[in-house]
C-alpha cells in the first residue's frame, strides 16, 4: 500500500494504527499529532510497540491543538475546500444508516471498526 513510504501520517487515532504506520515511516517523516482517539474509551492503553522507529527515522512529531490557531481558520477551509472540489485530496467515511444504529457506531468508532470519518445518516 505504501511502497515508496510515509513521508507524513496525520495522527490522530493512535494505538494499533499508529503502531502499523511506524514501521514504514521514511527517515525524516514528520507526524503532526492532534488526537488518539482510540484511547478516548479509557479502556486502557495500547503499548505502542515501534516507537524505535521515530529515532530510527529520526522522525519529526509535534502535538498541535486546532484551538490555537483559530486565526487561519477561515484560510484552512478554504483552501481545503478547493482542493476537496478539486480532487486534490480524498476521503473516506464509514455510514450507519438510522438514528437507531448511532450508539452502536459510537461505540465501533471507539473500538476502531469505522474507515475514515463515521456519519450517521437519517433515514
Amino acid at each position: 500500500m505504501t511502497p515508496d513510504g510515509i513521508d507524513i501520517y496525520f495522527e490522530n487515532v493512535g494505538g494499533a494504527v499508529l503502531d502499523k504506520v511506524l514501521p514504514l515511516l521514511n527517515a525524516f517523516a514528520r507526524i503532526p499529532f492532534c488526537g488518539y482517539i482510540s484511547e478516548y474509551d479509557d479502556s486502557g492503553s495500547y503499548g505502542v510497540q515501534h516507537l524505535r522507529s521515530l529515532l530510527v527515522n529520526r522522525v519529526r512529531l509535534q502535538g498541535f491543538i486546532i484551538s490555537e490557531h483559530l486565526e487561519i481558520w477561515d484560510q484552512a477551509l478554504a483552501d481545503l475546500s478547493g482542493w476537496l472540489g478539486a480532487g486534490k485530496l480524498t476521503y473516506r467515511e464509514t455510514i450507519a444508516i438510522g438514528l437507531e444504529n448511532a450508539p452502536a457506531a459510537f461505540i465501533g468508532m471507539l473500538q476502531g471498526r469505522n474507515l475514515g470519518k463515521q456519519l450517521v445518516k437519517l433515514a
